[in-house]
């Protein structure tokens, strides 16, 4: 984000607005301006009393801490829904919440006036896509990601308003009235119509609030950064949820290629029992038993066909597109697959512990209920306003005397216009002494919501260690159920081809054949869980330590030290 320049001998830019709190103003620029041509004593005054209040509002803004806002809101946020928000280098924010640092579109509008954004272009036709790209489209279209950048936007707006307590409020307004007097005396009675017309420029500056402002504009910030942290969490979450519906797509798509061959080889062994009964070398019994191999081997394979359909279901809705559209992944390389992990588990630790943005947000909702205990303890105090206001008045006296006695005649005097410049300055102060026990409470609730946030962070930091911990051994766990899975395939795969040629021999039976089949096919399944398994864990471990992933799940995990 773009820091706020600190304020020193007044506005840092051209047309950058002095700071202060604004209540209201009028003026007919017009009517001053004749009013000085025509050489009238006393409007200096008022537009001197201006100029002076204005003064003094910068210098005392100046005195303050507080910046201008002299930035566009919207660089305070990510400027895309698919990309992180990053701080800007100047910016001295850290994501630590363990060390306890600084953190800091366009939509189509539809006959409702709802804002709908155009629904994505039909994604992965005619090819098979690779998961980067399908990580770079649901980054881009899922509507969580959009609605968490949205909100970030939210609340960089809501720092603007917060932020908009230090100006002044300058306002125009104009009065027109009719005032009609009568004085009845001695059988006449006096008659003065009066017409009016005063319009006026004012305005009001909250000069001492005794932290109020301080305290919203320190909420306000603190709720922009958990908000971009947030955005940056939901980024994370739909990268991994995108790895895991991808990997199980990749795993069913195996498990139906391997009941497949499964099946391939329940028809072989069927041929083979036929052939053995033709000869007379096998009997009823063994061919019945092949044939029920063999219809189990199809029943596995029309149960994997539903779990493919299932699976490219929930990537797709992983992805922010329809179920129904069409999609080929590129399948998994045994390059995609992680590698053991030689780096200990607490350097993980320490990185989820620094660099998870939903531990930065927690920190800030604790930074901004802190501000809220803030603001609710300043009520205690006064507060101390300015206020000028400067203008001209036109007004037209008409007076007369009207009979009210038979005989007594009315007369009408001539009428009488002034014109006169207006004006006034002063402070206002107000203290509330009781208010029936509001401002109490209202600490009291700011000051659990502090205490709420404050366990909540805690929570949150045992729970990221928790996680990071349990993801770190299921790699470890899995990349060994993976490496024996290997040779379990490997094994089975000689061990039926030894029975098959034996049975062809006569040196084996149905059962032992059938079996040996069966082995085969729990060891392809068992393989392919196993990959499934660790790339799953993989992404939960990257996931968990808070970091961005590369073409492997885990490839941003810093290493270190040995392996524990």
């Amino acid at each position: 984000m773009i820091p706020y320049p600190p304020c020193r001998e007044g506005p840092t830019q051209p047309g950058s607005p002095i700071r202060g709190d604004p209540r209201t103003v009028r003026i007919n620029c017009r009517r001053l301006d004749r009013s000085v041509a025509q050489g009238r004593n006393g409007i200096g005054g008022p537009c001197l009393v201006l100029l002076s209040l204005l003064a003094a509002m910068s210098a005392i803004g100046c005195r303050s801490e507080r910046p201008y806002a002299d930035v566009d809101l919207d660089e305070l946020v990510s400027d895309r829904p698919d990309r992180p928000w990053r701080p800007s280098p100047d910016e001295p924010t850290g994501k630590t919440a363990a060390a306890s640092e600084d953190l800091a579109t366009s939509s189509s509008t539809d006959s409702t006036g709802l804002h709908r954004e155009p629904p994505p272009p039909p994604p992965f036709r005619g090819e098979k896509t690779s998961l980067l790209r399908l990580i770079d489209f649901a980054l881009e279209h899922r509507p969580e990601t959009r609605a968490a950048w949205e909100r970030a936007r939210v609340a960089a707006a809501e720092l603007g308003i917060a932020q908009g307590a230090w100006y002044p409020v300058l306002g125009v307004e104009a009065q027109f009235y009719y005032t009609r007097m009568i004085f009845p005396a001695n059988g006449f009675a006096l008659e003065a119509d009066q017409v009016a017309l005063i319009p006026q420029v004012a305005l009001n500056y909250l000069l001492l609030d005794f932290g109020r402002r301080e305290a919203d504009d320190d909420a306000a910030r603190a709720g922009l950064f958990a908000a971009n942290l947030t955005f940056n969490r939901a980024l994370q979450r739909t990268i991994r949820e995108v790895q895991v519906g991808y990997f199980k797509l990749d795993a069913a798509l195996a498990l139906n290629e391997a009941a497949q061959r499964n099946a391939d080889l329940a028809e072989t062994v069927l041929e083979m029992v036929e052939s053995q009964v033709a000869v007379g070398l096998a009997t009823a019994p063994d061919l019945l038993l092949a044939r029920q191999e063999m219809a189990k081997a199809r029943f596995d394979l029309e149960a994997t066909v539903a779990d493919i359909l299932a699976s490219r279901a929930g990537l797709l809705e992983a992805c922010g597109v329809p179920a129904n559209l069409p999609i080929e992944i590129a399948r998994i390389t045994e390059r995609d697959l992680p590698e053991a992990l030689d780096y200990r588990v607490d350097d993980v630790i320490d990185v989820a512990l620094r660099d998870r943005p939903d531990l930065g947000a927690a920190l800030e909702n604790v930074r901004r209920a802190a501000a809220g205990v803030r603001r609710a303890e300043a009520d205690f105090l006064p507060v101390v306003n300015a206020f000028a206001s400067a203008g001209y008045e036109w007004t037209e006296f008409d007076t007369g005397t009207d009979k009210i006695v038979p005989g007594e005649t009315s007369t009408d005097f001539p009428s009488d216009t002034v014109t006169s410049p207006v004006w006034n300055v002063g402070l206002s102060a107000s203290w509330i002494i009781f208010e029936g026990y509001i401002r109490e409470n209202a600490v009291k609730a700011a000051r659990a919501e502090r205490r709420a946030a404050e366990a909540e962070l805690e929570a949150l930091r045992l729970r990221a260690i928790g996680e990071t911990w349990d993801a770190y051994f299921r790699v470890q766990a899995y990349r060994r159920q993976y490496d024996f899975g290997v040779a379990l395939v490997e094994s089975s795969e000689e061990a039926f081809a030894a029975v098959s040629a034996a049975y062809r021999e006569g040196l084996a039976t149905i059962t032992t054949l059938v079996q040996a089949e069966r082995d085969l096919q729990e060891s392809q399944a068992t393989f392919v869980g196993a990959r499934a398994d660790l790339l799953t864990a993989a992404a939960d471990l990257a996931f968990a330590a808070g970091v961005e992933t590369g073409r492997t799940p885990i490839a941003n995990v810093p290493g270190g030290g040995t392996e524990r």
